[in-house]
């Protein structure tokens, strides 16, 4: 991996080979972002799954759809 340094004085750009320190870190990062998108996605069909079930629970209960409308505004 290398990054591109540039001399804002000059213009001049460098490409300039990564350590290992720099190169593990981006990994880490890239990482850690993969676990937050998954961990959002998680949280995401949970909620509609519970969002579903709650809506079958008060169908059970007898209640039409306007109700449930008029409920939870969904």
């Amino acid at each position: 991996m290398k990054r591109l340094e540039v001399n804002i004085n000059t213009g001049e750009t460098k490409e300039i080979e990564l350590t290992q320190s720099e190169i593990d870190a981006v990994n880490n990062a890239k990482i850690e972002q993969d676990a937050i998108a998954n961990k959002n996605l998680q949280d995401k069909e949970t909620k509609e799954a519970n969002a579903s079930t709650g809506k079958q629970k008060l169908k059970d209960l007898g209640l039409n759809d306007a109700e449930i409308k008029a409920l939870i505004g969904v």
